[in-house]
């Protein structure tokens, strides 16, 4: 008997959550029995139960497709019908909305009513996962009040996560934007596949958004630091640069210089990318000091005629990728790390107008690890360690919008960045096998290695901070008895004189 009842149960259940193709399926079925006059009980059957056992057919043979093509759009058409034909309570349930009292005549008389105002509901957007409400503010309603009311719109349209951006400027500032994710399109994993054959420059495919959405990441014009402990995936969005730049790589719109200080063991596998490469601190000054020479050459090129490097065959956007930067400025030897980061600093602050631009990967972003970390324009935080780690790396307050230490281990490549508008967006890197990179690596190389400065240079350096003086030193003169002249002092042996 319990076994009947749960299977009662769970029939209802499914019949609920399965509503709409269940009264679909009762239509076709109506549409049958009227036509069965003339039918058979086979054929009415048949007619009843074929369309059910077609879109079954069909979401096991392509689930892409019926995403696309069915069960997406039936989806976001009862997101919108939904919360448009429920906002006012929905609204209320939020508390969003305010009584309000007036006054209507009703026979004869006056009499006092309450009715309840509630933002207005100004647009309504859906696109993959996303649900986008355009809000305005009702009197006496402010920005702050509709943001801090999200949190409960979210929880009660069952949104996975949750994000607003204000719209400023004209008869417009009292409007904000909330996008609601309501399922979560980062929970599997992605392989990255070949970039476009066009170059591009500007901005690379990286991985998706959590509404399903592609991830941009900008490159010109932008230094970025991502951060993010032992295994939390940076090598996928340090591949998804370098390969995503592959195809400007070989018409040389865009030139990589490669400094991985864990042996080569990440860059090599690309190395036909790299135009330079250094795998030891001691090397990567040197790609360093080649680097600010070019600097240098654009800047006196550039000199009063323009303010912003637009790259072309031959004069092309360069690109730093450093793999393990706290090798570099942390634990090196002190007169390498020293020249380090004056060079990286000089590069930071001089080279994103100049076409110069730098893409680092960190593990420990403290300010004593990463002494430079203000001077990167855009930062990727993967899972970190602790909330502090998270205000270092996204900035204060992002520890409840983007809690990048709440990342499970399980999920790499997650990160959270914050866009320009100040959102925060969670993201995830596409994984790049190694076959990729290297085939990527063997058809787009490139035909331009920069020379860099003399090997003895570097020895002579190296001699100079590391071995020990063995000329013989001065000996030290003896001290000498310190003299006071307290001028308290000479007016009191006057007076005894």
């Amino acid at each position: 008997m319990t076994s009947r009842l749960l299977d009662v149960r769970w029939l209802a259940r499914w019949a609920r959550n399965h509503r709409r193709w269940l009264a679909g399926w009762l239509i076709v079925a109506s549409l049958a029995m009227l036509l069965g006059s003339t039918a058979t009980a086979a054929q009415t059957t048949a007619v009843a139960v074929a369309p059910g056992l077609l879109g079954l057919i069909w979401r096991a043979a392509a689930p892409v497709a019926f995403e696309r093509w069915c069960a997406g759009p039936a989806r976001r058409l009862g997101w919108r019908r939904h919360v448009r034909g429920q906002w006012v309570g929905i609204a209320e349930w939020c508390h969003m909305t305010e009584r309000v009292a007036h006054s209507v005549r009703r026979d004869g008389r006056k009499v006092s009513e309450y009715r309840t105002v509630a933002p207005k509901l100004r647009k309504v957007r859906t696109r993959g996962h996303l649900l986008e409400l355009t809000v305005r503010a009702r009197a006496g309603q402010t920005i702050e009040d509709l943001e801090e009311a999200v949190p409960r719109l979210a929880s009660t349209l069952a949104a996975v996560s949750y994000r607003t951006r204000p719209i400023s400027g004209g008869t417009s500032g009292c409007t904000t934007v909330i996008e609601l994710v309501m399922a979560d399109a980062l929970t599997t994993a992605a392989t990255a596949v070949e970039p476009a054959p066009y170059a591009a420059c500007d901005a690379v495919r990286v991985g998706r958004t959590q509404s399903g959405a592609d991830w941009m990441l900008q490159v010109r014009g932008r230094h970025t630091l991502i951060a993010g402990c032992s295994g939390s995936g940076k090598g996928s969005i340090l591949w998804g640069i370098v390969g995503g730049l592959a195809p400007a790589v070989r018409t040389d719109l865009v030139r990589l210089w490669g400094v991985d200080l864990k042996r080569g063991v990440e860059l090599e596998m690309g190395s036909g990318l790299l135009s330079a490469k250094a795998y030891t601190p001691a090397d990567a000054l040197r790609v360093l000091k080649a680097l600010m020479a070019v600097i240098d050459e654009r800047g006196a090129v550039m000199a009063g005629t323009t303010r912003l490097h637009e790259p072309a065959v031959g004069d092309p956007l360069h690109v730093l990728v450093i793999d393990e930067l706290a090798a570099l400025t942390a634990y090196a030897d002190v007169s390498i790390r020293r020249e380090a980061e004056r060079l990286l600093s000089e590069i930071l602050t001089q080279g994103r107008a100049l076409g110069v631009v730098v893409v680092a990967c960190v593990q420990d972003p403290r300010k004593d690890v990463v002494t430079m970390r203000g001077l990167f324009t855009q930062t990727v935080a993967l899972r970190l360690r602790s909330t502090e780690e998270t205000s270092m790396v996204l900035g204060d307050g992002m520890t409840k919008t983007a809690p990048a230490h709440r990342i499970s281990p399980t999920f790499p490549g997650t990160a959270w960045v914050v866009e320009d508008t100040g959102a925060a967006d969670r993201v995830r890197a596409d994984y790049w096998p190694d076959e990729l990179i290297r085939d990527l690596a063997s058809r787009y190389a490139t035909e331009v290695q920069v020379e860099l400065p003399a090997e003895e240079e570097r020895e002579s350096f190296r001699t100079r901070s590391t071995e020990p003086d063995d000329r013989p030193r001065k000996p030290r003169s003896p001290r000498k008895p310190r003299t006071t002249a307290d001028p308290a002092v000479e007016l009191v042996e006057d007076g005894a004189a």
